[in-house]
This record gives structure tokens, C-alpha cells and sequence, in this order.
């Protein structure tokens, strides 16, 4: 099923990537149909070009959403790519606890730190004396995300 999802969505992406590439010139191709014998106005002509540069408008928005996600990856990874050689400041937990407000532990090389985090400051508060083990913090996540993965590793 792996593979036949890698090659599906190779598949839609050469397809879009020609379509993108075609449409100008099927657009030339009509405009000069159209002036060297003239038509009659056909509605259905119009709708066809109107749903067809749609269709290759929400591919593009598409293709710009996957690439957007790859480089974000990238940029998020521990092994080098966008990021350099790796990360020195790391979030490793965070807790609302209001609308605006959080609470989040990050560390920083090997010195954890405590922030509160608020819409128009960040402050300090605590620095830890002896650092936490990385097994002891709660990755906490959404009720909303928690259900979303879920229903996506089902397919």
C-alpha cells in the first residue's frame, strides 16, 4: 500500500507539473483559434476554461502545501538539511494556562529553563538546578490532534 501511495502521488505531481506548464500555451492555442475564424460566443467554452484554470489553480495551491510541508521537515530535522548541524534550543514541554498564556520548559545546551510566555512578553521563571530527564516530560497534545492522527493512520 506504501508503494502504491509513493507512486500515486509521484504520478499527481508529474501530472500537475504539466498541466501548470501546459495551460498557457492551451490558452495562446484558443486565443488564436478564435482570431483567425471567428466564433460564435459558446457559454460552454468559457465554463470549460474557467473550470479548467480552477482546477489548475487549487493544483498549484496543493503542490505549494506539500513542498511547504517537505521544507518545513527539513528545517525541523536534527540531521543537518535547512537547519545547520542540529538545534540548540529545544521546547520540551509546554502547558496553557489561560487563553493567551503558556508555560514551557525549554532547554538550552544542557541548562533547562522555565518561561511563561504571554502575547506581549517573555519572562524568566526558573531556572533549573539539576536538569529533568527527557523520559519524565509529558509530550502533551491536543484532544483535537490526538483524534486527527488517529483517523489518518486508519487509511
Amino acid at each position: 500500500m506504501k508503494e502504491f501511495s509513493a507512486y500515486a502521488k509521484q504520478a499527481m505531481l508529474r501530472i500537475m507539473g504539466v498541466g501548470i506548464f501546459l495551460l498557457p500555451l492551451w490558452v495562446q492555442a484558443e486565443d488564436a483559434l478564435t482570431k483567425t475564424t471567428p466564433l460564435p460566443a459558446d457559454p460552454m467554452s468559457s465554463i470549460g476554461r474557467v473550470a479548467f484554470t480552477l482546477a489548475g489553480m487549487i493544483a498549484l495551491i496543493l503542490l505549494l502545501a506539500y513542498l511547504a510541508k517537505r521544507l518545513q521537515g527539513m528545517s525541523q530535522s536534527n540531521t543537518g538539511g535547512l537547519a545547520g548541524q542540529g538545534k540548540l534550543i529545544k521546547t520540551l514541554s509546554t502547558t496553557s494556562i489561560g487563553l493567551k498564556e503558556k508555560i514551557s520548559l525549554i532547554q538550552v545546551g544542557e541548562q533547562q529553563i522555565l518561561v511563561g510566555i504571554t502575547p506581549h512578553s517573555i519572562q524568566t521563571l526558573l531556572v533549573l538546578e539539576t536538569p529533568i530527564n527527557l523520559d519524565d516530560v509529558e509530550q502533551q497534545s491536543p484532544v483535537f490532534q490526538a483524534i486527527f492522527k488517529k483517523a489518518l493512520n486508519k487509511t
